[in-house]
Order: C-alpha cells, then sequence, then structure tokens
C-alpha cells in the first residue's frame, strides 16, 4: 500500500531550537512518507554551525524522515534589508529545489516562520492539489514592527494585505494563541480553517509529578533568550534593590542573546552583585535548575504585540512547577493567572516585582507543595507535548477528504477522543 506523502517546509529545524516541526514530522513518520525541507543549522545567531557544508544541499534521514538542508544567506539582524535577503536566499532555495525532491505530497505542512516560505506551497496546491497548513507560531506582520525590524507605514501595509491573501490559500490554519486566531478571523479567514494549538517547550519530561523539595537555595531563576523583548532591565533593577534592603535572594540568568552585555553593564552599575550570569543551559538543565528555585521570571516588554503573544517560556514555567514571576500583559497575563501559580507584576516598575518577590519568600512550605501540584497539574491538562502532537496529528489526518484517504477520519476521531479522555 502506497504511503500518504507529507511534505515540511521549515525554515529552522532541529538541531535548532525549532523542535516542533521534528517532533511531528517524527512522530508521523510511522504512517507517513514524510520529506522536511530545510536551511543549513544557524539560528539563532545567523552564522552556520560548526562543520555545516552550508554552500551544497544535504540529504540526510533522521529517525524515519527525509531531511534535506538548502544553503541560504543566513541573517538575524534587525536591518529590513538584509533580513529580507536572508528569507528571499531562503525562498528562492525552496522555490528551485522542492519539486523535485518532493513528489506529489497529499499535505504541505508549512511552519510559517519566517513568512515567506508559504509561497514555495503553493506551487503544490496548485499542481497537485495538495493540501496546505500553515502553523504561525509569531502573529506578523506585527512582531516585524516589536523587534525593531519595520516601522509603520507603505511596507507595513503591503505585509498586512500580502497576510491576508496567503492565509486566505490554507486550507487550515495553526495559531499559537487565541489572539492571533481572533486576528485571522478578523481578515476574513473562515473560522472552520482556524486552529488554536499552543506551542509545547522542551526539555520537559513526559510527567511533572514530582515531590515539592524547599529550594536548596533563594534563587529567582530566568532561563531563556536574553533579548530587548524580556526587558530583564527591570529584573536587574529589581535585584539592586533587594540587595539593598539586605535581602538574601539572589537572580540566576541562564542563557545568551543581543542583550547580555547591557545586563552585565547594568548589574555592575547598580551594584547588584547578587545577579549572576551562567550562560546557555540545555533545555533539560534548565527545567532541573528552574523546578529547584524559589520562582521563575518570564517578562515581555509592553507593546501591543506582546499583548497578543504568549511566550513558550511560560508554558515552561507551567511545567517546572515553582512559583511564577510575570511581567506580562494581555492574554499571558491571563494565562498566567489561570494556573494559580502567578504573580503578575509591572515590566517597567521593578518595584513591583521586588513585592512580588517579598510575598513568595513569605509562602509556606505547605503552600508552596499545593502551588506545584496545582500548576503541574494544569500544564498536564492542557499543555503536555503528547496531548498536543496528538492534535496535530489529527489536523494533519483529517485536512485529507479524497476518498483514497477515508481512513484518516476514523483515526482523527480516534486520536482527539484520546485527546479528551
Amino acid at each position: 500500500m502506497t504511503r500518504r506523502r507529507l511534505l515540511v517546509l521549515t525554515q529552522y529545524y532541529r538541531p535548532e531550537p525549532n523542535f516542533i516541526t521534528a517532533d511531528v514530522a517524527e512522530a508521523l513518520a510511522a504512517e507517513w512518507d514524510v520529506t522536511v525541507v530545510t536551511a543549513h543549522p544557524n539560528y539563532p545567531f545567523g552564522r552556520f554551525y560548526e562543520g555545516t557544508r552550508y554552500w551544497w544541499p544535504r540529504r540526510t534521514v533522521e529517525n524515519g524522515v527525509r531531511v534535506w538542508r538548502l544553503p541560504l544567506i543566513p541573517d538575524h539582524s534587525t536591518s529590513p534589508i538584509r533580513r529580507f535577503i536572508s528569507y528571499l536566499s531562503f525562498l528562492l532555495m525552496l522555490v528551485c529545489v522542492t519539486p523535485w525532491v518532493a513528489g506529489r505530497p497529499a499535505v504541505v505542512w508549512v511552519y510559517q516562520t519566517p513568512f515567506t516560505t508559504g509561497l514555495a506551497a503553493l506551487w503544490f496546491k496548485l499542481w497537485h492539489r495538495s493540501k496546505i497548513i500553515f502553523t504561525c507560531a509569531d502573529l506578523w506582520p506585527e512582531s516585524f514592527t516589536a523587534a525593531g525590524v519595520t516601522k509603520p507605514g507603505r511596507l507595513m501595509r503591503a505585509l498586512f494585505a500580502y497576510s491576508r491573501w496567503i492565509n486566505r490559500r490554507a486550507d487550515v490554519i495553526v495559531c499559537a494563541t487565541r489572539s492571533t486566531l481572533e486576528r485571522y478571523r478578523a481578515d476574513g479567514v473562515p473560522a472552520e480553517r482556524l486552529h488554536w494549538l499552543p506551542v509545547w517547550v522542551d526539555g520537559v519530561p513526559a510527567t511533572t509529578t514530582a515531590e515539592h523539595q524547599p529550594p536548596e537555595r533563594l534563587a529567582i531563576v530566568y532561563a531563556g533568550n536574553l533579548g530587548p523583548s524580556q526587558q530583564l532591565t527591570t529584573l536587574v533593577e529589581a535585584a539592586a534593590l533587594l540587595r539593598a534592603q539586605g535581602s538574601p535572594v539572589v537572580v540566576d540568568i541562564y542563557g545568551v542573546g543581543s542583550a547580555e552585555g547591557e545586563l552585565r553593564a547594568l548589574a555592575a552599575a547598580r551594584g547588584a552583585d547578587n545577579v549572576h550570569f551562567h550562560g546557555r543551559v540545555s533545555p533539560a538543565d534548565a527545567y532541573a535548575i528552574s523546578s529547584r528555585s524559589l520562582a521563575q521570571v518570564v517578562s515581555l516588554k509592553k507593546t501591543p504585540l506582546f499583548r497578543m503573544t504568549v511566550p513558550s517560556k511560560l508554558y515552561f514555567c507551567f511545567a517546572a512547577g515553582t512559583p511564577i514571576l510575570a511581567g506580562l500583559e494581555g492574554e499571558s497575563a491571563e494565562l498566567a493567572r489561570e494556573s494559580g501559580a502567578a504573580f503578575v507584576f509591572d515590566v517597567e516598575e521593578p518595584a513591583t516585582l521586588v513585592q512580588a518577590v517579598q510575598t513568595v519568600l513569605a509562602m509556606s512550605d505547605d503552600a508552596r507543595r499545593a502551588c506545584r501540584s496545582q500548576v503541574q497539574q494544569f500544564f498536564q491538562d492542557r499543555f503536555a507535548k503528547h496531548q498536543l502532537i496528538r492534535h496535530y496529528l489529527t489536523l494533519i489526518d483529517g485536512c485529507l477528504s479524497a476518498p483514497a484517504y477515508a481512513d484518516a477520519a476514523s483515526r482523527a476521531a480516534s486520536r482527539a477522543s484520546l485527546g479528551n479522555a
């Protein structure tokens, strides 16, 4: 029996920190013939990984999935011209190579970051009548303004028009947040094509029900990207205030990013020697460290976009199970409050973070144990990796309605019932 073909188009793929595409592709490989077309790994620094023969296409088989890695011009700067050249270079390689290596896929799944990748799927829809699924992990083009890549004006209006046009060509759109779904619905995308499916996190064990242990040290932990979007200057300023008050709390920062130099300089200028920078660690190590902390920090700067965004870091905090200091607004703040373990502070006011830390310090051990149990159950019920992957498999199976794939409906119904169990 001929197996159905799935083509995955994504600029980012494992070993880059985009595990979603790899997780789903490998889960489907038992039943589908899966081909992934991606770029040579270069994210997040815009430099090719060591040992990469980046000037030539390369084919490998990884956990049952054929993976084609293509050349591109890498860039991860805030220059709109350089960023567009990078996106365009990958799109051109997709257009030239993919029709020759992908055959006639029944479904083309596009991880729609960057926003140009979806264009390469249209050829398969036109010539092979393939179904198209977009995953919109970021709300664009709004994200360009938030990242400082573009400013409001003619270019942004053109990008919004392009967004509406290409999204209407998809058979299914997976939105990482409910706000994104509502925005696309307002753009005229039919409601039945839109699905809300949060992003799962890497490094979290299959079960997150470990017994509560008192923190080994009074450490506030941040583990993630050190960029301007996280506004971690507030965390450093709050640490300086805590030190001035004689608090025993320390701040451990794990990760790298463009704002690291600024944060180190600010800590030195404020005399915040209770702030420690540890560099990058693996997701598994970050989970272990966070789960032993006094509390975890997740924050985003105040922008209209980020009020519609839920950072994957928040799901990671749910899984780790310790109190969450949340400098968030909008949908992510609402979700944090729903967990029952979050203390929301104003990301522009360090004093409000200090107050939240003091509240956490005052918690009894019984309260911490109850907090851990509640938030980890919240995570398992709604955001656990196996649950979300199951929903992806249901969507990909279910978008096929041709008679040759009639059995997909029964498999989708079976998986849906498991997801609701």
